[in-house]
């Protein structure tokens, strides 16, 4: 579980620089809003808990039977699993907004695939780049 915990921060951070980025008002932006903008893009982490790690779990039981292309298939699956998360956030808030919500998708989209893409990338350079060796 602690090898989900760096993979949170990154794409915490990533999706928090992007909220802030998609949702400024107006062009030009000083560093007290962009930090404001910044702190309340935070609010991507309880969505990157929920969504990513049990996304993760699943893609390293797929991955697992995986022979061929492991990181390139982890890769897409994770960017399969941004999509699936945007799709289902949406479909939450059409509950009470009903059909205008999905006219938001591509700012949803952005949003969800700037957490799942940091999240994936971090975990394939953490699982195949820096291995583990067992202590003997």
């Amino acid at each position: 579980m602690m090898k989900k915990f760096i993979p949170v921060i990154i794409s915490s951070i990533c999706g928090s620089l992007v909220f802030s980025a998609l949702f400024i008002e107006g062009g030009y932006i000083d560093f007290n809003d962009f930090i404001g903008q910044f702190v309340t893009g935070l609010i991507v982490i309880p969505f990157v808990l929920v969504f990513g790690i049990p996304f993760s779990m699943m893609i390293d039981a797929i991955i697992r039977e995986t022979k061929k292309y492991k990181p390139l298939i982890e890769f897409l699956l994770y960017v399969f699993s941004g999509v699936m998360g945007a799709s289902i956030i949406l479909l939450i808030f059409s509950l009470g907004d009903g059909i205008s919500i999905f006219l938001e998708f591509k700012p949803f989209l952005i949003l969800a695939l700037s957490c799942s893409v940091p999240f994936g990338i971090s975990s394939i350079i953490l699982k195949y780049v820096f291995k583990t060796v067992p202590s003997h």
